[in-house]
């Protein structure tokens, strides 16, 4: 772990910097000499939607592998990407399993601002829901790619702290498999799962089904899921297709928040003993591509069909509907090739997406709709002084529409638009190997997004909100040798127009233009074949740069975060994997004038997982919040007599137990 005072300036970045570097050329021998080491093999991203090398990509990126996953013994892609990625995140306040992810310090709009996918086809909505990844089966997952800073380019609207990219794996050949796990937890939790794959010549076939069920850590917190996928792909020649169906039925009960008074006499207890939410999601997504030599051809597609209902007893609303549709259509072209000297890879193609939407309201059905249509290319330059040369572009053109008859009951008025947007996004990167495993990068992207249904419903004009403008700059250094790695990233992001709630204005609107600024260190350490440390830290400085609040620190921000994790093969049959998350103070909701010296607490939240196996089973226990450790880690309208707090879940164990056939 690394303790530095400041990255405000270029002085501190210089001195960052030059500790990331001498560490990693001071322990190279080091690591050069433990020849009992097994060398991982070279990790691929697929940031520019082409198989590439991590090492020398122009990118900040980190990478989850399903060997890791399966070792901290996490019980979703949402809590992999927390506990291995080192990403902050705020509590679910639909008491589900998927806490809004925040990359680069957005705060309450953190999941506007990051693009989920899965094998590259986008699942973020133009509602004002977190992507939901909890309902993905780990088993099917090989990868998850998580790539820090706009991104646009390649992802287009909402990109603006980066993109979430779930790899999901390819079956072998002729493989034949089925494991069935079931687990006990706390809270009178359980959990029941089956997997089976099946491959024979050409064709392999993966399935997966499971429930699960708690009544949760508060008061009226229960939580019900079941969650299905089937998956169908094929490959011949040159040839390859793919098909995939995900289904998920989830039912929460919603605890709601808590006065600071009453979190302190009992953080579990409840204020909205009757209310609650549902959702019933289905997922196609398909893909078909050709190779032929330097070329490749492919097509990927995507629809998401939506239905969620609400009923808030406590504020006697009645029950709420709506039905979305989301349907999405990527064709592109790739070429890689080396010419002489020089390597060339480049992609360009076309994103096509449609949205449909309709609610039910109190005085009539609210309908909208958006159309995204997008030419993007990206291309990189291997040059034979071992420099790496990236440079991407994307064009994207938006109409957002809405008909919205108001809601008298939250003094809501009526609102009707139709907003047309032409956007741009660029960026260059370049990546310079200055020796073996010890690397150095450069990189300015622009991005953008646009506000969505939700955001654009409560507006001080009554009018939709204009389009989010990112400009970043990053540089950074990367070392991996024989199981051991270092990264360090200094990044500066500037935003204009940044689409936010407004206190003062009590809406959401275009705020102050705003600065985000900091340092991230990811390390791993293999001590030995047997005992792997990694450790991620991340100093964030997020402020608006102009305006009444010029200077002042954004709420709902952690200055500081970090991670980190031992996993020890005690032999051929038990592993220990331990870790720990911190999360420093914030500032409340509400608070962009910085006028109350209350923060929300820091958090130190350790959790555990032993496991037994053999050939055929595998036993486990696990837990979070060892210590029990009380908190919350969303709060809001700081020394006001309607404070709220939102607690977080106290110490949970669980007991599983999986057999493969």
């Amino acid at each position: 772990m690394f303790s530095l005072n400041t990255v405000r300036v270029a002085p501190g970045l210089r001195s960052a910097l030059a500790v990331a570097c001498g560490l990693a050329l001071s322990v190279t021998q080091q690591a050069q000499a433990a020849s009992s080491e097994e060398a991982l093999g070279p990790v691929v991203v697929t940031a520019s939607r082409m198989n590439d090398l991590l090492q020398t990509a122009a990118i900040g990126a980190t990478i989850i592998t399903a060997e890791q996953m399966q070792r901290a013994g996490v019980s979703d892609a949402n809590e992999a990407i927390r506990k291995l990625g080192g990403v902050a995140a705020r509590s679910d306040l639909y008491n589900g399993r998927d806490p809004s992810l925040d990359l680069r310090g957005y705060g309450e709009a953190a999941s506007s601002n990051v693009v989920v996918l899965i094998d590259g086809i986008r699942i973020s909505e133009n509602e004002n829901y977190a992507a939901r990844v909890s309902s993905i089966p780990l088993s099917q997952i090989d990868r998850i790619e998580i790539v820090r800073g706009g991104a646009s380019v390649m992802w287009g609207e909402g990109a603006s702290a980066g993109a979430i990219n779930i790899i999901l794996k390819h079956g072998a050949r002729n493989e034949r498999s089925a494991k069935l796990t079931a687990s006990v937890a706390s809270h009178r939790g359980h959990e029941v799962q089956a997997d089976g794959a099946w491959g024979e010549g050409a064709w392999n076939i993966d399935a997966s089904v499971r429930r699960v069920r708690t009544d949760g850590y508060r008061d009226n917190s229960g939580y019900k899921q079941d969650s299905g996928s089937l998956g169908a792909q094929w490959q011949q020649g040159n040839w390859r297709a793919g098909l995939r169906v995900l289904q998920e039925d989830q039912n929460s009960r919603l605890p709601g928040s808590l006065s600071p008074a009453q979190y302190k006499a009992n953080p579990r207890q409840t204020n909205t003993p009757e209310d609650d939410a549902s959702n019933r999601e289905t997922r196609y997504l398909g893909n078909v591509s050709y190779q032929q030599g330097a070329w490749t051809a492919q097509m990927d597609v995507g629809q998401r069909l939506r239905d969620s209902d609400y009923q808030y007893v406590s504020y006697g609303s009645p029950r709420v509907f709506s039905h979305s549709e989301q349907g999405q259509v990527s064709p592109r072209v790739a070429y890689a090739q080396q010419h002489g000297d020089v390597g060339i890879k480049a992609v360009a193609g076309l994103d096509w997406q449609g949205w449909d939407f309709d609610k039910t309201g109190t005085a009539g059905p609210e309908i909208g709709r958006q159309d995204n249509k997008a030419v993007f290319t990206h291309a990189d330059f291997s040059l034979p002084t071992q420099t790496r040369v990236s440079v991407g572009w994307r064009e994207e053109r938006v109409n957002k529409k809405d008909a919205y008859p108001g809601d008298p009951g939250w003094f809501l008025p009526a609102l009707n638009y139709s907003r047309d947007d032409k956007l741009h996004a660029g960026e260059l990167g370049i990546n310079q190997t200055l020796q073996k495993g010890l690397d150095a990068y450069v990189r300015s992207a622009t991005s953008y997004r646009l506000a969505n249904i939700d955001e654009n419903r409560s507006t001080p004009a009554s009018a939709a909100l204009r389009p989010q403008r990112n400009y970043d700059r990053e540089l950074g250094v990367k070392w991996a040798q024989n199981g051991h790695g270092l990264t360090a990233r200094y990044f500066v992001q500037e935003t204009d127009d940044e689409i936010a709630f407004d206190n003062i204005l009590y809406a959401n609107t275009n705020i102050d233009p705003t600065r985000r600024r900091g340092l991230e260190l990811e390390g791993r350490v293999s001590l030995t074949r047997d005992v792997v440390l990694s450790a991620t830290w991340q100093q964030l400085t997020a402020r608006y740069r102009e305006g009444a609040n010029a200077g002042k620190d954004m709420v709902l921000v952690a200055p500081h975060t970090a991670t980190a994790r031992a996993a020890w093969r005690v032999d051929d049959r038990q592993t220990l994997d331990v870790g720990v998350q911190y999360l420093s103070r914030m500032r409340w909701g509400g608070d962009e004038a910085n006028l109350c010296t209350e923060r929300t607490p820091s958090s130190l939240l350790w959790d555990a997982r032993y496991a037994w196996s053999d050939k055929l089973w595998t036993l486990a226990l696990s837990g979070v919040n060892l210590t029990d450790r009380q908190g919350y880690n969303y709060a809001y309208s700081c020394g006001q007599s309607w404070a709220v707090v939102y607690p977080y879940s106290g110490r949970a164990v669980k007991f599983t137990a999986s057999r493969q056939f």
